[in-house]
């Protein structure tokens, strides 16, 4: 062994701690140091944090018996007998979430050092970036829920900042402020949840004799669970999800978010910032399975935006917006697993999800870097895929990689996204009862989707003619090679990860990743009754495995039929006028079901109408009456009339005679001398 594995607790805080340096120096110097210098300590601080963290992580694999290192920092906050230490917490979960976010972000850091590197604003990038990272690591490394909190509002911070990058455009800023506001909304159903289990359990740490998981298994044996709070708690704590998550109703946010730069949506909206919300559910598993009705809206939220934005993804002309539906949908699937109790399998479609968005994500802003040369910074026609095509001969590794990610991500067998797909989907098929067929029969229609729109924003980007200006596709070329090497590690990954989870059918009972997380659902799984549809995992009889056998064969007969069906449209030239005609009527006007899907169902009209405007009308009479009459009018400018007014009279009384003063000294003292006569008597 190393001799640092002596001291584990040293590579435990410089886990989070090295991007925090980074984001300090980027920030402090970073106006003064070259492009290189200040894309490279950027870079080199996720890049030693992950291997900080891979070193964790190989000492955790080998600790004997034990599955948490933890390390209470110092005293936080101290009131009374109220004590809140601010601490580190590793354990098998977290782990994996660190090894996502320090090697993910990594790669993404060195694409950004090829990116970025003509844009203006390039320290502060990095800085931004840097800070993510941290505030990201704090959220799935804090012992408690309230350090949870701290980096989960670190990361919607960050990503206001990052999302409103280029501020001087207005729609940037107004895309950073949606984000801001829809996860404030989210956030204080959070902070209510943490009230009420701080209620119920005195106490808001995870592990300990104190600790909240304790309390639970006190709280079992001794037969006073408050289920009805713990619905409520739970519910609470889910609307913080939705927020960060993107989930119905609170999902509007994430599709303007691609307005950032591309590598930003590939870190924050693709493998880390939007799964915080996964990961939270998956921390308290241990209550969630004591909240039925909590866990049913849980899974039918996911299952409902699964399917919802899968649908809209379906006619999205801009490349990031399909890719940002995308991700709304699968997040989707992730609830739907949590919802159902199968978190190990939410989890995994977190891992598997990481590696093939990330790649689909870096990809399109590979094309889009390209395209921009000519085009200039900004120019939508740079997303547009309507106005792309052929693009196969000009950047041959951008497209081979991204034709990987979008297989993945269509599940089709053999990659990532199949394995953990079809293990939430055959999570709710072997469920039996109707909230299993009603989850998965939405759970398969989004699959629909994904195969649909992963292939045809394949055929029309790489595949094809050319459809916009010659002198763009003349000039378009590859990436450079710091761009293009986190492509084929992604690559690699959305191909070989989706082995850890292997499913039963194929003769694999204990896959490595459900064996490596198993005991972080120990606790909640000890509680629930035998034969309990939440148990993790199922127990497979001969039927069970028949079952999934048929389940494996109608999801592969969907994903090849529907992306071969949809690829065969969208990459021949003389489909692309077919697919106008059922878009379009003969005069041009929009059909009904294509208007509706690209204006996303008027969501964001329906919010406007029903929330924006009158919370507008409302603040705007408001401050009329609050501000202007009461305020301006009664407290400061009343207040100052009164003086001025008062002033002025006294001012008067003062006209320098002496004669006036003895006619105001002599009735001053009748009255004094009358008030102490009638005063004696």
């Amino acid at each position: 062994m190393l001799d640092i594995f002596k001291h584990p607790q040293v590579l435990l805080w410089a886990v989070p701690l090295l991007p925090l340096i980074g984001f300090m120096i980027n920030g402090l110097f970073g106006r003064r140091m070259s492009i290189a210098s200040s894309g490279g300590i950027a870079a080199a601080s996720v890049v030693i944090s992950f291997l900080c963290a891979a070193v964790l992580f190989i000492y955790h694999m080998n600790m004997d018996g034990k599955d948490v290192i933890a390390n209470a920092g110092f005293t936080w906050m101290q009131s009374g007998g109220f004590q809140v230490n601010f601490g580190l917490y590793l354990d098998r979960l977290s782990a994996v979430y660190m090894l996502i976010i320090t090697g993910i972000g990594a790669l993404i850091h060195i694409y950004s050092i090829g990116y970025m590197s003509h844009d203006e604003g390039y320290a502060r990038y990095f800085a931004y970036l840097n800070l993510f990272v941290f505030a990201m690591l704090m959220l799935v490394l804090g012992d408690s829920l309230l350090t949870l909190f701290l980096g989960w509002e670190g990361v919607g911070l960050c990503s206001y900042l990052l999302i409103g990058f280029w501020y001087k455009h207005l729609n940037n800023t107004n895309a950073g402020m949606k984000a801001f506001i829809a996860n404030r909304v989210g956030d204080f159903g959070f902070m209510v949840g943490m009230f009420l289990v701080f209620w119920h359990f005195g106490t808001l740490s995870y592990a300990g004799d104190t600790g909240l998981m304790s309390g639970m298994q006190a709280a079992v044996e001794a037969g006073k669970v408050d289920t009805t709070l713990l619905n409520w708690a739970c519910l609470c704590l889910f609307i913080g999800a939705c927020g960060k998550s993107a989930q119905i109703p609170l999902f509007v946010w994430l599709p303007d978010a691609m307005a950032g730069p591309t590598p930003v949506s590939a870190l924050i909206h693709a493998a880390t910032m939007v799964t915080a919300g996964i990961y939270m559910v998956a921390r308290m598993n241990f209550v969630f399975v004591h909240a039925e009705t909590a866990m049913t809206i849980v899974a039918v939220t996911g299952g409902a935006t699964a399917l919802f934005a899968g649908s809209i993804g379906l006619v999205q002309r801009d490349i990031k917006k399909v890719l940002a539906y995308s991700t709304v949908s699968q997040l989707g699937f992730m609830f739907m697993a949590a919802g159902l109790g199968q978190f190990h399998l939410a989890v995994f479609h977190v891992f598997t999800h990481a590696f093939f968005k990330a790649l689909l994500f870096l990809g399109s802003g590979s094309v889009i870097h390209s395209l921009e040369h000519t085009l200039g910074h900004g120019n939508p026609d740079s997303q547009d895929m309507w106005k792309m095509g052929g693009l196969k001969e000009k950047m041959p590794i951008t497209c081979y990689t991204m034709w990987v990610g979008a297989l993945a991500l269509a599940g089709i067998p053999g990659l990532a996204g199949f394995y953990s797909k079809d293990a939430i989907l055959y999570s709710a098929f072997h469920r039996g009862d109707m909230l299993g067929w009603v989850i998965y029969g939405l759970g398969v229609a989004a699959a629909v989707c994904t195969a649909f729109y992963s292939a045809r924003l394949i055929g029309l980007t790489f595949h094809g003619k050319w459809r916009g200006d010659e002198h763009t596709y003349a000039h378009a070329d590859e990436s450079p090679r710091s761009m293009a090497l986190p492509l084929i590690i992604l690559a690699l990954g959305a191909i070989g990860v989706g082995y850890l989870l292997l499913p039963p059918a194929f003769g694999v009972h204990y896959p490595p990743f459900q064996t490596w997380l198993a005991p972080i659902w120990a606790a909640g799984q000890a509680a629930l009754p035998e034969g309990s549809r939440l148990a993790i995992p199922f127990e497979h009889t001969a039927a069970d495995i028949m079952a999934e056998w048929v389940n494996i064969a109608v999801s592969s007969l969907i994903a090849i039929g529907v992306f071969f069906f949809a690829f065969v449209i969208y990459s021949r030239p003389g489909n692309l006028s077919k697919v106008h005609k059922l878009a379009f009527t003969g005069e041009g006007q929009m059909t009904p079901w294509y208007k509706v899907l690209l204006n996303k169902y008027y969501v964001d009209e329906l919010y406007d109408l029903i929330i924006v405007r009158p919370t507008k009308i409302a603040s705007d009479i408001l401050f009329v009456v609050i501000d202007v009459i009461i305020i301006d009018l009664l407290f400061v400018n009343g207040s100052a009339m009164a003086v001025k007014a008062s002033s002025d009279l006294a001012r008067r009384m003062q006209t320098g005679l002496v004669r006036h003063y003895l006619y105001a000294f002599a009735v001053g003292a009748v009255l004094l001398t009358a008030l102490f006569l009638f005063i004696a008597q």
